[in-house]
């Protein structure tokens, strides 16, 4: 896996996740076991990053439920076709 912050033409940061096909063979076979956290200070940011698996949104929503709060806030692309 690579890690590394970038910046775009404007100054605005990017973080950049290179996932290998070992990483991306373990989520695809393992989803909703396999997590990869990012901590935040080791890239510069002020929060860590979860890149977590699942075969669709609604499992995937299903496996966070239990740590979803009144201040989680969530995000599902309108493209999602699940």
């Amino acid at each position: 896996m690579i890690k590394a912050i970038a910046a775009d033409g404007t100054g605005k940061k990017i973080l950049m996740i290179g996932l290998s096909f070992g990483n991306l063979d373990k989520f695809r076979a393992e989803p909703g076991d396999t997590f990869i956290r990012i901590r935040g200070q080791e890239v510069g940011l002020p929060v860590d990053v979860l890149i977590f698996s699942g075969e669709t949104e609604a499992q995937m929503a299903d496996l966070l439920a239990k740590g979803i709060g009144p201040g989680t806030k969530v995000y599902v692309s309108p493209r999602s076709k699940n």
